[in-house]
């Protein structure tokens, strides 16, 4: 599947996992750039319900149109289709708890 990024700055912490670690501590940030691993391995946006790991679900209410994939406990990353079956865009990490 084809990934793309909502910002320059989801981009460079993939590219870079020093960024996402600094970001976001050693787990989330490891687990951010497996995650996004994992998803350009899939053919389809489907197949993303058949990976167990990522605990994917519809997200509602303001959220509504977008995913969420687990990283770690209360941390997920927020996923959107594209404008294909076969694209994906990363909108965001996000802390579920934090308010």
């Amino acid at each position: 599947m084809e990934v793309f990024f909502r910002t320059r700055r989801l981009e460079r912490n993939y590219q870079r996992s020093a960024g996402a670690v600094r970001e976001w501590g050693a787990v989330v940030g490891r687990k951010y750039v497996t995650r996004i691993n994992q998803l350009r391995r899939l053919r389809n946006f489907r197949e993303a319900y058949e990976v167990r790991a990522f605990a994917l679900h519809q997200l509602r209410g303001e959220r509504r149109g977008t995913f969420a994939i687990s990283l770690n406990e209360r941390w997920r990353l927020i996923i959107s289709k594209g404008d294909s079956e076969e694209i994906v865009v990363i909108e965001e990490v996000s802390n579920h708890y934090d308010g």
